[in-house]
């Protein structure tokens, strides 16, 4: 199964399940591999190989219902880990309006599981989602300096074009912004340090994706922002 490689991202093939898988260990001919979470690297296990698929359609040209198929072509598959700072050639959206300032853009993977504030979850299962995202943040973060003081905007990108409040997803943005701190980029989340994060909502992306846009601010800048 050479389509197994290690490193490579797998998504599950149900359409319902957003499930995303990293191949850590895996040998021509083995049995199993052993998969983690793609996004954080955590929950390390054994999965059937068989299971990994080479792509989502069948030999009739179906979807796959189960297991998993690879995200993208190995030339495209690049770690959710490495930082995406500079706008795609798809996002020409200036969100901070000219305004001055060094400004960052930390994206998310997509298909990521999302906190949004009409759900009704358990408190373990809110508390683990949390953690994946701020974990996702802390690693897409790790090309951004360390700021004393930023405006943030949290942009929702969904995966159709339906309406939507970005306002209610932000128990999602909450945990990415303290991923910044986890990483170091900003001291503290306090009303001091920043403002926001002001919820948007962008273009359609498949599977959806938080965006974080940062702006570095002065000590004045941050005091006009806040009157």
């Amino acid at each position: 199964m050479n389509h197994i490689r290690i490193g490579r991202i797998f998504a599950a093939c149900h359409p319902q399940d957003t499930a995303r898988i990293r191949i850590v260990r895996y040998k021509e001919g083995d049995m199993r591999a052993v998969v983690a979470d793609a996004a954080t690297g955590a929950r390390q296990r054994l999965i059937l190989a068989s299971s990994l698929h080479p792509t989502a359609l069948t030999g009739t040209g179906s979807r796959r219902k189960s297991g998993y198929a690879p995200e993208a072509a190995p030339a495209e598959a690049t770690p959710p880990a490495t930082p995406q700072l500079q706008k795609p050639a798809a996002e020409m959206a200036d969100w901070f309006d000219g305004m001055p300032g060094r400004q960052f853009r930390v994206a998310m993977p997509p298909r990521m599981l999302l906190l949004n504030s009409n759900q009704r979850l358990h408190h373990h299962r809110r508390a683990e989602i949390t953690k994946v995202l701020r974990r996702a943040a802390w690693a897409a973060s790790r090309g951004v300096p360390h700021l004393e003081r930023a405006h943030i905007i949290g942009v929702l990108h969904p995966d159709d074009q339906q309406r939507r409040d970005p306002a209610n997803w932000y128990p999602s943005f909450k945990a990415c912004v303290d991923g910044l701190v986890d990483q170091g980029v900003l001291d503290d989340d306090d009303h001091t340090r920043v403002v926001g994060p002001d919820m948007r909502l962008g273009h359609v992306v498949s599977g959806s994706r938080l965006v974080l846009h940062i702006r570095d601010l002065t000590h004045s800048q941050a005091a006009d922002l806040r009157k």
